[in-house]
């Protein structure tokens, strides 16, 4: 996995700063996930949304891939499909290049509830939105795209081993 840490050629503090920064992001992250978990009345895992929102967004999928694509191992995996087949939020379905394989789709009830989360987290943070100022609403504007930046260098760099 790779890390976020400092640039080794800067001072003591910088890396001190990098740090910090990178742990105050870090927290603020979590804690706003938590808090929309709760809002959202979610009787799912993370791991569990987090599967449900990756085959909607990539399947149908093999385990092993959404495996890897969630950064996790296919028995862990396998565990969580399960449990999402037992509430029927997916399907698993014929690959339709190896019949002996199956693949991992949303069932209707699964799109619909993935659809249901992601409206309350919206519902959610839009609210908490509208008590900011508006200054503080245009850092949040402007500050979307380098978020989004920043997950797609954490996705990229998820399989990077650092030795």
């Amino acid at each position: 996995m790779a890390t976020m840490g400092h640039d080794k050629a800067g001072t003591a503090g910088e890396s001190s700063d990098a740090v910090e920064e990178a742990t105050g992001l870090r927290v603020a992250i979590v804690r706003i996930q938590r808090q929309l978990r709760a809002r959202s009345g979610s009787v799912l895992t993370p791991s569990q949304s987090s599967a449900l929102a990756r085959i909607e967004q990539d399947g149908p999928l093999r385990l092993g891939a959404l495996a890897e694509l969630e950064g996790t191992t296919a028995a862990t995996m396998s565990r969580v499909i399960d449990s999402l087949s037992a509430r029927g939020l997916i399907d698993r379905v014929p690959d339709p290049l190896d019949g002996r394989a199956s693949l991992v789709q949303l069932s209707a009830e699964g799109g619909a509830l993935v659809r249901e989360l992601r409206a309350g987290y919206t519902e959610a943070l839009r609210g908490a939105l509208a008590e900011l100022t508006p200054a503080e609403r245009e850092v949040i504007r402007r500050t979307i795209p380098v978020m989004a930046r920043l997950s797609e260098l954490l996705q990229a760099s998820e399989h990077v081993e650092v030795g």
